[in-house]
């Protein structure tokens, strides 16, 4: 001990407590890994992994920060007259005149004294190793060293109480010896004013948006192509409404429904957690930052969690949900609190975010509903988007300015989003129409009555698709059980060419051929998928589902994309797969 450290108390780690984290964090690692091994079904293993691997990164950079405590004989603090010494400057001493200010940080995990070091003193001491690097980044700023009494050894209140007290008397010696006014810090040295709450109204926007949410969601139900299932939409009319879709959005250019899929939800409970979710975010964030970033964050991070959903997930998956956006939020609030870490206002947000962004962006928990999953995708899309954009906005944020600059620009973003989703109704319109008036999608969405009028219409027609209408009507007339269905279909089967294509199905139906059979009558290639396909029907009518299965696969494979056989193929399918 030096002459001059009179009074130097020294506080060890808590071994027990820094174990005790080490071990859980060492338990998420391994069940990230066991994840991977053991992926959820239905969501891409390299995806999963992707996900896991910047989880398990996260949480090792959190254990190399605890490792070299736990292991150390050092102590974590000395308190001394001359100053305190930490573990980040080994074999130095932080001086009291080189302290400015100090405050304290409590939560429900942590509690933190936190340093804010005079600039031209805290050249002079030097970090060293990997924890103190990564102290440093998670503080933020070189002006600051964080003291965390939560892993010491000791009451926190007595430490913190113990470093007042001489924080105090250095103070008054030094005001006595004419010192009290350190040395001048230049303007471009000064650190960032602290986050300024605005207070003086609501978060507009988050509720204005949770607005707009929650009067979505009765549309989806009212506008819906088939019935809902337990209260919530089914999986084509999230689709016809406006959901991602790989084959839509890349193949037909319908770009539109990135835009469209954040207002959108799959269930109540979707709905109900993400507008919780919001409200938490905006309730603090938006009046920190102003509701103009607020809402450029939410909708930027909802666009790059749409884009990821779209590009990591199944080809046949159906994108919906604000959860993106939010998600974004959350991630951007991490990022941002760097400019104000210190802070309690900032260190409430940290915990709140890591805990929902946490369960987020690990796909370990399982769907809520049949045919749906929780798109981790979207959330990863989302999160890297609010990150990136909410660091870009530190840039560019100066520190006199109580929000961020550039307000024009994040209207003109938001303005241009609203109005892209908006404009996107038409073609929904249009498609809905569409969607409804065609007689295979009123089958297939259990409207037989109107299935069977348009194809009644159709056979009317007499054009090259009247004997397959004709068929359709059958299926339809014995889907509502009309005892005249058989008899339709043998008089329509007396004005078809007996010589031709498709006669074969008729007789099928009529008893008159087995399915295997009917393959024998194919002429072509094209003859013998819509062959493998009304065999399907068949085997369906008959109860047999598992061949019907197998031969519905057949034709979604060997039917080209242009052939109704094909789309309903897919249909049967979507319905067998949900029963």
């Amino acid at each position: 001990m030096k002459p001059e450290e009179l009074g130097r108390t020294e506080y060890g780690y808590n071994k027990g407590r820094l174990l005790r984290s080490v071990l859980i964090i060492l338990a998420i690692m391994a069940a990230c890994i066991w994840t991977g091994y053991h992926p959820p079904e239905r969501m891409d293993p390299y995806v999963v992994w992707f996900f896991l691997l910047l989880a398990a990164g996260f949480f090792g950079l959190i254990a190399l920060m605890l490792t070299p405590k736990l292991f150390s004989k050092r102590p974590g603090l000395v308190i001394s007259t001359a100053g305190v010494r930490l573990p980040n400057f080994p074999d130095q001493i932080v001086r009291w005149s080189a302290i400015r200010r100090f405050e304290r940080t409590q939560s429900k995990h942590a509690d933190i004294i936190i340093l804010h070091l005079d600039p031209a003193a805290a050249k002079t001491l030097i970090s060293r190793g990997l924890a103190a690097w990564l102290q440093v980044l998670f503080q933020g700023s070189r002006l600051k060293a964080g003291i965390p009494l939560h892993i010491l050894q000791g009451d926190p209140n007595s430490i913190f109480y113990q470093f007042s007290e001489l924080a105090a008397e250095a103070k008054e010696a030094g005001r006595q010896a004419g010192q009290e006014d350190g040395p001048l810090v230049r303007e471009d040295e000064a650190e960032a004013p602290g986050p300024v709450i605005n207070g003086a109204r609501y978060p507009a926007f988050t509720y204005a948006l949770l607005a707009v949410l929650a009067a979505v969601y009765p549309g989806e139900l009212a506008f819906g192509v088939e019935p809902s299932e337990a209260g919530s939409p089914t999986i084509r009319t999230l689709w016809m409404l406006g959901g991602t879709f790989r084959q839509n959005i890349v193949g037909d250019g319908e770009w539109w429904r990135l835009f469209t899929a954040p207002f959108m939800h799959g269930s109540i409970i979707h709905l109900a957690l993400n507008c919780v979710a919001l409200w938490v975010a905006g309730r603090l964030f938006e009046r920190l930052i102003g509701w103009r970033w607020f809402a450029a964050i939410f909708f930027a991070s909802a666009l790059g969690g749409s884009i990821a959903s779209v590009w990591f997930n199944d080809a046949g998956t159906v994108g919906v949900g604000a959860s993106g956006g939010i998600v974004g939020l959350f991630a951007a609030v991490i990022a941002a609190s760097i400019r104000f870490r210190s802070t309690p206002i900032a260190s409430s947000l940290q915990m709140g975010a890591i805990q929902i962004l946490v369960p987020s962006l690990l796909p370990i928990f399982s769907s809520a509903r049949d045919g749906q999953t929780i798109d981790y995708a979207g959330h990863f899309g989302g999160a890297l988007t609010g990150a990136a954009l909410s660091l870009l906005l530190l840039t560019f944020w100066p520190r006199e300015r109580p929000t961020p600059r550039y307000d024009k620009v994040a209207i003109a973003f938001s303005a241009a989003f609203v109005i892209i989703a908006a404009g996107a109704l038409w073609p929904i319109i249009n498609a809905r129409q569409f969607y409804l008036n065609d007689p295979i999608a009123n089958y297939f969405g259990g409207r037989y009555r109107q299935a069977i009028s348009g194809f009644d219409t159709e056979a009317n027609l007499n054009g090259t698709t009247a004997p397959y209408a004709r068929v359709w009507r059958y299926f339809a007339q014995t889907r509502v059980g009309d005892p005249k269905a058989l008899d339709d279909l043998r008089a329509a089967a007396g004005k078809t060419d007996q010589t031709a294509w498709p006669y074969p199905v008729y007789r099928l139906f009529l008893g008159e051929l087995k399915p295997e059979e009917l393959a024998l009558k194919a002429a072509d290639s094209n003859q013998i998928c819509e062959a493998i396909f009304y065999s399907g029907e068949w085997y369906l009518f008959s109860g047999a589902t598992e061949e019907a299965r197998r031969r519905f696969q057949g034709a979604l494979l060997s039917c080209p994309s242009t052939f109704i056989e094909r789309e309903a193929a897919g249909y049967e399918l979507a319905k067998l797969h949900t029963k």
